[in-house]
């Protein structure tokens, strides 16, 4: 099944893409490279002595469309302190790819000062670019660490963080990224976020759309059993949005509430690779019974690992869909590997193609049948865990490779070893006592 906005908001956002393309050829030409510092003198930021000592010391009045300003990671890595807004459109912002002033790039609140965002993009068509995944680290504000809501804008290499709330107890929180607007992408990026990875909070009157593209969402231990969702989509507050969510080849988990959870608009996903979230790997559970959100998984993973009985105080669903009946969900060629189908029987899931072994619950919405895979690392990946055993950071260790011969071949996600992506992560220690990590 194919989604696509309706044909108003398909005609307004063809607007938003001409109107962005006329003001591109209207780019200043004499446009130039611009840095930041903390070894610069706070100048006019043209070259590295004139460099801008912080992000709040830019002039931004001075900054026009096609500038791109270059930031110094120093020769092991510099921290600047946020926070900070980017107000022009057309603008690029990366990390130096210069030896000695290539380092990561972090920027983070500054110790004790609680602040609701670390960076707000206010313009359109905002390039933030680092030079491999992770060079620029954007981590430790209270609300997000990111919030963009305009126009075209591309993350590449980015690393967001976690937020930590606000005194006393780490209240308002919202997630790493908060994200609305049209044609806005996240490539090869990063969420380590035990709350949410990236939040949607689309833009009134307008289409939005957004694409994750060879992202990693990494959830972690929290205090009671809050492990977070890797994509939470908008919620219902009585406002009519049109959006789109769309993932391509990104890997969701270890240690998650859920994968994703949409319960509005739409959402593509496509060559993803789940991994053992707890309430359910794929959520789709609308509290508005008129609500005609749309979900649809092509060629994707979903694992969960062979939980032995009374694992643990901590409520293990091990769900790799949960559903309510509200809405269309489709799966197409996907390998749904242990774990719970929380889905009513009157609500077919199956798009065809679709190959299921170790699950229980309902056990015909995805595939008529049961069929073994065939994973290379079989015993594996089913051995039986507990309480002692239960290591998540396994799951980004063992491969999920098909045997060959297997009747899944050709189906499920293309990523076998996360360990070939990045190196590996998640916790390394049994599930924590009831209460925190």
């Amino acid at each position: 099944m194919r989604f696509q906005l309706n044909y108003k908001f398909r005609f307004i956002a063809g607007i938003i893409v001409a109107l962005a393309s006329t003001l591109a050829c209207g780019a200043d030409a004499s446009a130039r490279n611009l840095y930041v510092s903390p070894d610069g003198n706070d100048g006019d930021g043209t070259n590295w002595k004139k460099a801008w000592k912080s992000f709040q010391s830019i002039n931004w009045s001075s900054v026009v469309p096609g500038d791109q300003i270059i930031v110094d990671g120093g020769a092991s890595g510099v921290t600047y302190t946020g926070p900070f807004t980017v107000p022009t459109n057309f603008l690029t912002i990366r990390q130096s790819p210069a030896a000695n002033h290539n380092g990561v790039v972090t920027i983070a609140a500054a110790s004790g000062t609680p602040v609701q965002t670390g960076v707000t993009i206010t313009g359109s068509n905002v390039q933030l670019i680092a030079n491999a995944r992770s060079g620029i680290k954007i981590t430790n504000f209270s609300g997000e660490n990111v919030k963009v809501q305009t126009n075209n804008n591309t993350f590449r290499n980015i690393e967001f963080g976690t937020v930590y709330g606000f005194p006393p107890y780490g209240g308002g929180r919202v997630g790493a990224v908060v994200f609305g607007g049209y044609d806005n992408n996240f490539v090869n990026c990063r969420f380590t976020n035990v709350k949410a990875g990236a939040v949607e909070r689309p833009v009134a009157g307008q289409p939005n759309a957004t694409t994750f593209r060879g992202c990693i969402f990494e959830g972690g231990y929290g205090w009671w059993g809050e492990w977070g969702v890797g994509i939470l989509g908008a919620r219902p507050n009585g406002t009519a949005y049109q959006s789109l969510i769309r993932a391509s080849k990104c890997v969701f988990g270890p240690v998650y509430n859920k994968g994703i959870d949409i319960v509005q608009g739409q959402a593509t996903i496509v060559d993803c690779l789940f991994l053992g979230a707890n309430h359910a790997n794929v959520s789709v559970e609308p509290t508005d019974t008129a609500s005609k959100v749309k979900v649809n998984l092509t060629r994707c993973t979903l694992y969960e690992p062979n939980l032995v009985s009374n694992f643990s105080q901590h409520a293990m669903y091990d769900r790799q869909f949960s559903t309510n009946g509200v809405g269309t969900v489709k799966v197409k060629d996907c390998i749904i590997y242990g774990g719970a189908i929380n889905v009513p029987v009157t609500q077919s899931l199956d798009n065809g193609g679709n190959v299921q072994y170790h699950v229980t619950g309902n056990t015909t919405t995805l595939a008529s049948s049961l069929v073994n895979p065939q994973y290379v690392q079989e015993s594996t990946l089913w051995a039986p865990v507990n309480k002692d055993t239960y290591r998540p950071r396994a799951w980004t260790v063992q491969t999920y490779e098909l045997a060959s011969g297997s009747p899944a071949t050709e189906k499920g996600c293309s990523i076998t070893n996360v360990g070939a992506i990045v190196p590996p992560y998640g916790p390394n220690s049994g599930l924590p006592p009831m209460g925190g990590p």
